[in-house]
């Protein structure tokens, strides 16, 4: 669950200029959760992030992933290869901190919870699960050294889970208890609306994805076309045994 709690209007814009999130960057807070969100609230700071993950893996939002945040607008011997030249990086990109400082090793609920925000973020925007889209801050900005040695993006990224596909073959059949839009594209309510399935119908799927979190859900079912339903809308909501 995300918890929403802004920050000053002075420390960011409230559109991106035309541009949309086509990348996410990851900082280290390098302080605690209360110091760092006093930064934020601070309107002399002129600084800003879409998201922090606390060390108990606690996700709070401060700027609309809609709006730019003040995060990574720096750029100091970049090596980050979609780095689009003359342009403000943060008006095309979603800033997530890790509350800790940059050496600090993470535990392991604010990387779960950090994989899970990222699937979400990327989901939203079409974003691809690499590391040249989910980069570190220090790729924009050299002189900085965040997120620092305390993580390893490779592993943060092997974290985010992947879709489950099966072949064409085998289908499995889910009932919808609630009518439910199928959208095209990728699974976020974003995306076109393919048709509406009414509330008792049965619908064959191949695969389950991870997605937009609708209601506490983010798990979408794939029919045989590729496109998405949310699974909350099914008598199957967790694909997963477990879930």
């Amino acid at each position: 669950m995300t918890v929403w709690i802004g920050c000053a209007k002075s420390n960011f814009y409230a559109d991106r200029h035309g541009f949309s999130p086509k990348a996410i960057v990851v900082h280290t807070l390098d302080d605690e959760l209360a110091g760092g969100e006093a930064v934020l609230l601070d309107p002399t700071s002129r600084l800003s992030v879409h998201y922090i993950v606390s060390l108990v893996g606690d996700v709070f939002q401060y700027v609309h992933e809609t709006d730019t945040a003040f995060h990574a607008g720096i750029v100091v011997n970049p090596s980050w290869p979609l780095l689009q030249e003359g342009v403000n990086p943060n008006f095309y990109t979603i800033g997530i901190a890790l509350e800790g400082r940059a050496g600090d090793p993470h535990s392991e609920a604010q990387l779960s919870a950090a994989a899970a925000l990222i699937l979400e973020i990327a989901a939203r925007w079409d974003i691809p699960l690499d590391s040249d889209h989910v980069v570190e801050h220090k790729a924009i900005r050299a002189s900085k050294n965040c997120p620092g040695s305390g993580l390893d993006l490779a592993k943060l990224l092997a974290r985010i889970p992947r879709s489950s596909a099966a072949s064409p073959q085998a289908t499995t059949t889910v009932r919808t208890v609630r009518n439910v839009n199928v959208r095209t594209g990728r699974p976020n309510t974003l995306a076109p609306v393919e048709r509406v399935l009414l509330a008792g119908s049965d619908v064959s799927v191949v695969g389950f994805t991870v997605g937009q979190r609708v209601e506490g859900n983010a798990y979408w079912y794939a029919d045989p076309q590729g496109n998405y339903i949310w699974a909350g809308a099914t008598n199957m909501p967790s694909p997963n045994p477990a879930g």
